[in-house]
């Protein structure tokens, strides 16, 4: 099922964004369970969707970052005096551009632009969507992260890594012991008045939005046994930074995030995880946080 209007609102980790179109606009189901019908303050983010790509909106722009790799360009960003430009590559056609859009100084305000798919107007289109997120955690105490979160109903444990370490399998052994898995690969973290909370974030699957007090982060990594060691200061804030969703070409961007995990590391525990992969990890761990709190 899709939603489809040519004005929708969406609450993401917390955040509200509003969306406005002369065309109808559609959503893949993953964004459906986050649509609200109304926002009852002014919106922290506000997208404006246009039908056709605008080549021309490069003009007297320069290039700052480019997201790509050896088989794929995936989007790369422009500056043009205060504004940022994205061009978005179709991720299935190296060279094709998929999407553009522009973001104010604010990063309040987008325009996005975006070519008809089968006559709909699509404009979250990974990975647009999820840079969207990402640049709407830059002006709030918040960062997006590659990790898994599993919640017992009375605290959350992140756990990331390198991509094959286990993200997905841990979350299940968590699932299968009775805990709720927030999300497995796409977080939001914020911090509040009441400490650090780990949100999901929509998906190419549908799952209700979900919040949980976090307790715990977890690098981890496939091992023949089970083995943790605690990590603090300046190596734990690089480590966890690692596997955060950043764009790093501009000093501001980077002293912000500095500043974020600084003091998620000195509030919140982190340690290395080398696990099994079986029930027992799940054991360990507990065992272990129960002897940290003695």
């Amino acid at each position: 099922m899709k939603k489809t209007q040519n004005e929708l609102n969406l609450i993401i980790a917390g955040f509200t964004i509003a969306l406005f179109s002369d065309l109808i606009i559609e959503l893949e189901e993953g964004y459906l369970p986050f649509t609200v019908q109304h926002i009852d303050n002014k919106p922290d983010v506000v997208i404006k969707c246009y039908n056709g790509i605008k080549p021309d909106i490069l003009k007297d722009s320069h290039l700052v970052f480019e997201a790509k790799n050896d088989e794929q360009r995936f989007y790369s960003i422009h500056k043009k005096e205060e504004d940022l430009i994205f061009v978005i590559y179709n991720q299935q056609n190296r060279d094709e551009i998929q999407q553009m859009a522009v973001l104010d100084a604010s990063f309040n305000h987008w325009k996005v632009y975006s070519n008809l798919s089968d006559g709909k107007l699509l404009p979250l289109r990974y990975p647009m969507g999820p840079i969207i997120m990402h640049y709407m955690t830059l002006k709030s105490d918040a960062v997006m992260m590659h990790a898994s979160c599993a919640f017992d109903g009375r605290q959350a444990r992140i756990f990331t890594g390198f991509s094959g370490n286990g993200k997905s399998t841990i979350s299940k052994l968590w699932a299968d012991a009775g805990n709720l898995i927030i999300n497995d690969d796409r977080i939001i973290i914020r911090k509040s008045a009441d400490g650090y909370f780990a949100y999901n974030t929509p998906m190419y699957y549908t799952d209700r939005p979900k919040k949980a007090p976090l307790n715990a982060i977890y690098l981890i990594s496939h091992s023949p046994e089970n083995k943790i060691k605690k990590l603090s200061g300046a190596l734990a804030i690089s480590k966890v930074m690692a596997f955060s969703i950043q764009n790093n070409f501009d000093k501001q961007f980077i002293q912000s995030r500095l500043e974020f995990f600084s003091n998620l590391c000195l509030n919140i525990p982190v340690y290395e995880l080398g696990f099994v992969p079986d029930k027992s990890v799940v054991n360990f761990i507990l065992a272990n946080e129960k002897t940290e709190t003695k």
